[in-house]
């Protein structure tokens, strides 16, 4: 399988999808994305869950953000993307809009760290981690990283 069609199915099974169910707010469909020995590392709150305790903490939240009216909107950038075309590891930049039901919206970015496997015909995401410098990544740092639909940018393998 070439490079470009490996990519293309990462983004259309983890990429797409996962922005996809965030929009949507469809907690089944986002988790849905993630084998069941997911480990979920980093971010905001410094520690390290498995699939269960991230599958409840992001139903909790999807379902608070619709009880609010308020809605989450992420995009991805890459500045690596490494696979052998049943594993994967790929980093980046992802740019996070927030918006609330009152019309206020915050746009946040951060750096994330992914890697997902292959199986039964999907890719599927095995270990998320996100870095906790909100704050310090730019709209430069997203900017500069590779938009999701450039795969020709990547050898990887």
């Amino acid at each position: 399988m070439s490079d470009s069609v490996v990519l293309r199915e990462l983004n259309e099974h983890v990429w797409l999808a996962y922005r996809d169910a965030y929009q949507a707010g469809d907690a089944a469909a986002f988790l849905a994305l993630h084998e069941p020995g997911l480990i979920r590392a980093g971010g905001p709150v410094k520690r390290v869950v498995g699939f269960a305790d991230y599958a409840l903490e992001t139903t909790q939240w999807f379902d608070e953000l619709a009880e609010r009216g308020d809605s989450v909107v992420i995009a991805f950038r890459f500045v690596e993307r490494i696979t052998d075309g049943v594993v994967a590891s790929e980093r980046g930049v992802y740019r996070l809009v927030a918006g609330r039901a009152s019309g206020e919206s915050k746009v946040l970015f951060g750096r994330f760290h992914v890697f997902s496997r292959r199986s039964e015909g999907r890719w599927r995401v095995v270990v998320d981690y996100d870095s906790d410098e909100r704050g310090t990544v730019t709209v430069e740092d997203y900017e500069s990283a590779t938009p999701l639909d450039d795969v020709s940018e990547w050898d990887v393998g």
